[in-house]
């Protein structure tokens, strides 16, 4: 019962968020008719829960991994967005597609391998 309410309270946490984090950027890297030609705010998300996890997961262990990882990073950081933003980019440009389908995970894993790395040194 108290992974679920880890969780749950995480996942409460990182949500919103996301939601702000990304606003916020797209709102600033958006162009004139308000319209992003890249998703901007959903790689910014992305790539600091990516970097967020590395030393949760290295560092975390029990309840408070679940919090942090799975409840936090696990809302903050979304597939799903990126599958949104993405399809959504496509009639726009392929080029634009296909940049976004190899930027965003690459970002993501090197952020998440480098925090990792660090945390694991750090902590030995």
């Amino acid at each position: 019962m108290i992974a679920i309410l880890a969780v749950t309270l995480g996942a409460a946490i990182g949500a919103p968020m996301r939601y702000l984090m990304d606003r916020w950027v797209t709102v600033r890297t958006s162009g004139p008719s308000g319209s992003a030609a890249f998703p901007w705010g959903l790689l910014t998300v992305n790539v600091i829960g990516s970097a967020i996890a590395g030393p949760v997961l290295s560092l975390t262990s029990g309840d408070l991994r679940l919090f942090l990882l799975v409840g936090i990073c696990g809302a903050f950081t979304t597939f799903s967005g990126f599958a949104w933003e993405v399809n959504g980019l496509r009639p726009i440009t392929r080029m634009v597609f296909w940049s976004a389908l190899i930027v965003m995970p690459v970002a993501c894993t090197g952020a998440f391998l480098i925090t990792y790395n660090m945390a694991n040194w750090i902590g030995k």
